[in-house]
């Protein structure tokens, strides 16, 4: 983007309104085009300034922030950015389905924790004005041959997925058997706050055991486990798990995972890259390729952030192009509940 990015702020709290412009007003490359105090006026704001990136509360009066997102994305798209307690989480994750892009949450009280705030809400816009405007709703590829899948057990797989991983994650969890005879690893770049709000979302829509991981746990088939907040998760190679924390952003959990797995259990793994921003995941998952394992990546023109995919597709690193839909039928096929019947890209 040749020009600043254009920002449109809306939360019914006048404080948060002025904090937020004046944090943004230290990038020279962001630019606040406007503030709204609900929702309701953010729809018309958006309509009237077409800005880059929208930042919402999810509760505003006259009109809440998940509501607000639907219109917005129906009438002006727009990056839409949910800022919200974590007591919301929640609610947040339900703004990501009807089209939010990201959400990170409220500044916590003092000055260490604002300053943190503002660089991780300029980082968050920059990266989301590089996201390409379009439709949410995944697109499919042309049909092509399903998949050759080698027999032998899968004894992991693990996920990867940045911006518009959660609504993606959800249609592939909702779409799996909780006979799933073997464990599914999550690295989904979330703020911190808001794992236990995306683990009881995903839940929501899913057959299979979500939960949070710990060190020193077995895995178990048919469950889902994501790593507490602030952490990344990884498969020793005696199978257990371990959880370290993470020293500055999550740049890289997801090679961690996946590499992790590839150790662990060399052509019993398997792996997905999903959409997000960044190139993580990528190097684990030709990690995986390279042990033997099965690798997957979502087509980049289906994804709401195409990087991720793109930079796996680069390196080598996938040996499928799958849609969610066709990844899903994929899986189920490693389980031998039912054959591929989507289609499936073999590069």
């Amino acid at each position: 983007m040749n020009r600043p990015v254009q920002v449109l702020i809306a939360d019914d709290s006048p404080t948060i309104l002025r904090m937020f412009t004046g944090l943004l007003a230290a990038a020279p490359d962001i630019r606040v085009v406007g503030t709204a105090n609900d929702g309701k006026e953010a729809v018309a704001m958006a309509q009237a300034l077409r800005p880059d990136v929208v930042t919402l509360d999810v509760r505003m009066p006259r009109m809440d922030g998940i509501n607000a997102t639907e219109r917005i994305m129906a009438e002006s798209p727009s990056r839409i950015l949910v800022i919200s307690g974590a007591v919301d989480a929640e609610l947040s994750f339900k703004a990501l389905q009807a089209g939010a892009l990201e959400v990170m949450p409220k500044p916590t009280p003092g000055r260490e924790g604002l300053t943190s705030f503002g660089q991780q809400l300029i980082h968050t816009i920059r990266t989301m004005a590089e996201v390409p405007l379009g439709s949410r709703k995944p697109r499919l590829s042309h049909p092509t041959p399903p998949p050759v899948l080698r027999s032998g057990r899968v004894h992991g797989f693990g996920l990867v997925a940045s911006t518009g991983g959660p609504p993606a994650l959800a249609m592939l969890l909702s779409l799996l058997p909780p006979s799933l005879p073997y464990p599914l690893f999550i690295a989904q770049h979330v703020s911190v706050g808001f794992t236990s709000g995306l683990r009881q979302w995903l839940s929501a829509a899913s057959a299979l055991e979500l939960q949070v991981a710990r060190t020193g746990t077995k895995p178990e088939a048919g469950h889902v486990y994501l790593p507490p907040d602030g952490h990344q998760l990884q498969v020793l190679p005696t199978g257990e798990l371990q959880v370290e924390l993470i020293h500055g952003r999550q740049l890289a959990m997801g090679d961690a995972l996946l590499t992790s797995l590839a150790r662990a259990h060399g052509n019993r793994a398997a792996g997905a890259v999903l959409t997000g921003t960044g190139s993580d995941g990528a190097a684990g998952l030709l990690a995986i390729r390279r042990a033997g394992g099965l690798t997957f990546v979502q087509p980049p023109e289906s994804c709401v952030a195409p990087h991720m995919p793109q930079a796996a597709l680069r390196l080598g690193a996938a040996e499928s192009t799958v849609t969610v839909e066709a990844l899903a039928s994929a899986m189920r096929a490693l389980s031998g509940a039912i054959p591929p019947t989507l289609p499936v890209h073999r590069s």
